[in-house]
């Protein structure tokens, strides 16, 4: 481990939370964590751990699969926006009284939602299902009575693609931004779809199974990880792997299906295993910087990563299959008072300051030259 990073350390999580835990997300601001599972969609504050009020529990929807915060035009509060196994997606908004449903739809073909995301410059929100379905959504807002509604642009089947996330890309020369789906078949495809269409625009082979997927557009980099070897970064300028991340599997049979996810701005990678432990990697030299236990040898699938108060901190949970009560953990990178290599680099910068402010003192004061500059200053003003 590098003398300048600090190891995460473990903080309060939240004990007995009842049901399967699938997925987690947390706000951009790093105050609420969003569950889903068996026991639906469940809210919790981070400063304290302790449960929101949520608008309805899971009720005929299923079991909550896939999570998406995002931050909408007009809407100065945190909107979730979650899928269920039965093929519904449903949208939550923050009020002055706490959370409250807006909205919620069915996908044309029941199957699970395996994946939303937002896009803030035109409030459309694109989602994918096991089914092969692909759909987009314009949210508007009524302007008269400020209720909120959603319409469809599209909704189109992949045939074979099974996708397991979905995101937004970049726009293309036409003003469209595209949509990329990663599919979950044997050499995983990766798709790119029309923003405003949902037709297909070409794929490539990511040469594994996808169990989940993370992209970081500003380092041009996406993080898939394969629940048989683990986690892979790519590149996504020639959709080369540049890097693989090795977790090892110690459960009988086919892997669990495990979530990875960049942390840090994306300088690491953090992934779930079959066996109680979460792996922290290094992004660019692939070091393994930590492992941390959970102290149970239980399948954990859920990972997520935020900056909470400036503290980069990771949220992971076990998921059993046989339900019960499972825990949510939270790890925070440790503060320390030593002196890190960003204080040294910029105590040694001071140092460089201080000796060239010496080296002019010392050149032009001891030589007399500012002296004679002083004196001769006044005869050149006036002529005299």
């Amino acid at each position: 481990m590098s003398f300048s990073r600090f190891a995460y350390t473990k903080h309060r999580g939240v004990q007995l939370h009842s049901g399967l835990i699938l997925v987690l997300a947390v706000t951009e601001d790093g105050k609420t964590l969003a569950t889903g599972g068996s026991q639906g969609t469940r809210l919790f504050d981070t400063k304290t751990m302790k449960e929101l009020k949520r608008p309805t529990g899971a009720g005929t929807r299923g079991h909550t699969s896939s999570l998406h915060w995002a931050r909408q035009t007009d809407e100065p509060h945190d909107v979730l926006y979650f899928g269920t196994q039965s093929g519904t997606w449903a949208c939550w908004r923050r009020g002055d009284d706490g959370f409250e449903e807006t909205f919620s739809k069915q996908i044309t073909t029941s199957g699970e939602i395996t994946g939303l995301s937002f896009d803030p410059s035109k409030n459309i929100l694109c989602i994918c299902s096991r089914s092969d379905i692909v759909q987009a959504w314009k949210i508007l807002k009524n302007s008269v009575n400020g209720k909120w509604s959603a319409s469809n642009i599209f909704s189109n089947e992949i045939a074979g693609l099974a996708p397991r996330a979905i995101t937004f890309a970049g726009f293309d020369s036409s003003g469209d931004r595209d949509i990329v789906a990663f599919g979950s078949g044997h050499n995983g495809p990766v798709a790119t779809l029309s923003g405003s269409t949902g037709k297909w625009k070409g794929d490539w082979m990511a040469g594994g199974y996808i169990s989940s997927a993370d992209v970081d557009w500003k380092e041009g980099v996406l993080c898939l990880n394969d629940p048989y070897f683990g986690p892979g970064l790519f590149r996504l300028a020639d959709e080369a792997k540049a890097r693989s991340f090795e977790v090892p599997t110690e459960t009988e049979g086919e892997p669990y299906t495990t979530d990875a996810c960049f942390g840090e701005k994306g300088r690491l990678i953090v992934a779930g295993s079959d066996h109680g432990i979460l792996y922290v990697f290094d992004a660019r030299s692939g070091e393994t910087i930590q492992k941390l236990d959970t102290k149970k040898s239980k399948w954990v699938k859920a990972v997520t990563t935020a900056e909470i108060g400036g503290v980069p901190t990771i949220f992971a949970a076990h998921t059993y299959r046989d339900e019960g009560y499972q825990d949510i953990f939270v790890w925070k990178r440790a503060q320390s008072s030593l002196i890190g290599w960003y204080q040294v680099e910029i105590f040694l910068k001071t140092l460089v300051v201080l000796g060239c402010v010496a080296f002019i003192y010392q050149n032009l004061v001891s030589a007399g030259m500012i002296q004679r500059i002083v004196f001769k200053l006044p005869r050149a003003i006036y002529g005299k």
